[in-house]
């Protein structure tokens, strides 16, 4: 016998992306449910939140409390590691003022999101995995869920928003997932212990080392822990030799980098090298009948401008508001979620073109000659997250300039 409830909505998946949806929507009154298989706090990597992120953060009365604990971050410095080009892109040179963002350890913002759904009523069950999507004539009706004690749950709910990530549960299951092109990167991290930081205004910088098989990125978080990740391309990952473990794979990566060895040179690794492949990918059908994908869920395209967290946060602001105009509307319908869909697709390819240019070289050479405070605009611009919303003339000509290869 199973247990059946009716709620406004159930949202699969607590991070970022669900976090925030259900937070919003429970805070605007609507019953919802958040499933969730993982025990929080969790270590995961994505360090980043970006200015553009931090007014969805305000409305949930977070902003003020979380800066006191993760390091603010003024910009992103990319550095080449062959020919030692460096440039910084502050975010006071963005078009828009949005301040700093943060280096946020995720272990600590994740839960501090899903406990601030909870706080705002929604029922938040974790552990928790779904067993079954529930569809009827086409439309998402609910869900089916068992608890770590074999408890059986079921919802069923007016709408459906999946937050689950990469594994990205009901777009594998409607086959609506797709690579995207020259994104096919691997990804090695762990987290360390006394990296080389910048100083003063700086310390909080992401750094962006550039290489010729990829890139490495350095994350200072709070106090003397620092995230170092590598993307690199498949012929790099080709080199790996037989035998190589991940860690020592890893180092070597790391080693290969100039600027990056001088980054840990008397630094101490913390975590053994974490691995992750074939991660690049977009969901055509963001919405259906019944039915929202937010955040990875809807498609991730590389960590290189912190796109991953900000379409997370800002899509599930996005996500929330188009929720709930169709409760308002009683119109649940894939038409009804269009303008949402539409909103995310155009901000997650400006991400993927830019970051395809990237790859292929062309990118680079662009942001290390942006001499100007004119020129540094644009990318300082896309570096704060701001990629919501219909183009201004800045963002329609990188569009033009840098477009996404399908």
């Amino acid at each position: 016998m199973i247990d059946v409830r009716a709620v406004d909505v159930v949202v699969m998946g607590g991070g970022p992306a669900g976090s925030v949806t259900a937070a919003l929507l429970a805070q605007a009154g609507a019953s919802v449910v958040v499933v969730e298989r993982e025990r929080f706090p969790r270590l995961h990597p994505g360090e980043g939140v970006a200015p553009g992120s931090l007014a969805v953060l305000d409305g949930l009365d977070l902003r003020a409390p979380l800066a006191e604990r993760y390091t603010l971050r003024g910009g992103t410095r990319v550095t080449c590691a062959r020919t030692g080009r460096t440039q910084r892109f502050s975010y006071d040179d963005a078009y828009a003022d949005l301040g700093p963002g943060f280096i946020a350890p995720r272990a600590h913002l994740d839960d501090a999101l899903l406990r601030r759904a909870a706080e705002l009523g929604a029922e938040v069950l974790t552990p928790a995995s779904i067993e079954d999507v529930l569809f009827e004539g086409g439309r998402a009706r609910g869900v089916r869920i068992s608890l770590p004690d074999s408890t059986r749950l079921g919802f069923v709910a007016r709408v459906i928003v999946d937050a689950t990530g990469q594994e990205s549960l009901l777009a594998r299951r409607l086959d609506a997932r797709e690579p995207i092109a020259g994104l096919d990167r691997a990804a090695m991290l762990a987290w360390w212990q006394h990296a080389a930081r910048r100083e003063g205004d700086e310390e909080g910088d992401l750094e962006a080392v550039v290489t010729p098989h990829g890139w490495i990125w350095h994350a200072p978080l709070p106090g003397v822990v620092s995230s170092l990740g590598a993307l690199c391309s498949p012929a790099w990952a080709r080199n790996r030799q037989r035998g190589e473990s991940t860690d020592d794979f890893y180092a070597r990566t790391l080693d290969d980098a100039a600027p990056v060895r001088a980054m840990v040179r008397r630094a101490t690794r913390l975590t053994p090298a974490r691995a992750q492949s074939g991660f690049a990918f977009t969901a055509p059908r963001r919405a259906g009948e019944g039915w929202v994908l937010v955040g990875d869920a809807a498609g991730f395209v590389d960590p290189l401008f912190d796109s991953g967290m900000h379409l997370a946060i800002g899509g599930g602001a996005e996500a929330a508001r188009a929720v709930l105009d169709a409760l308002a509307a009683d119109d649940l319908s894939a038409q009804r979620f269009a303008r949402y869909a539409a909103r995310v697709r155009r901000a997650t390819e400006l991400y993927a073109g830019l970051t395809q240019a990237f790859y292929a070289g062309t990118l680079p050479d662009a942001m290390f000659e942006a001499r100007t405070r004119a020129a540094r605009q644009p990318w300082a611009s896309i570096l704060a997250g701001d990629v919501f919303g219909e183009d201004p003339p800045w963002r329609a000509a990188l569009r033009a300039r840098f477009p996404l290869r399908h």
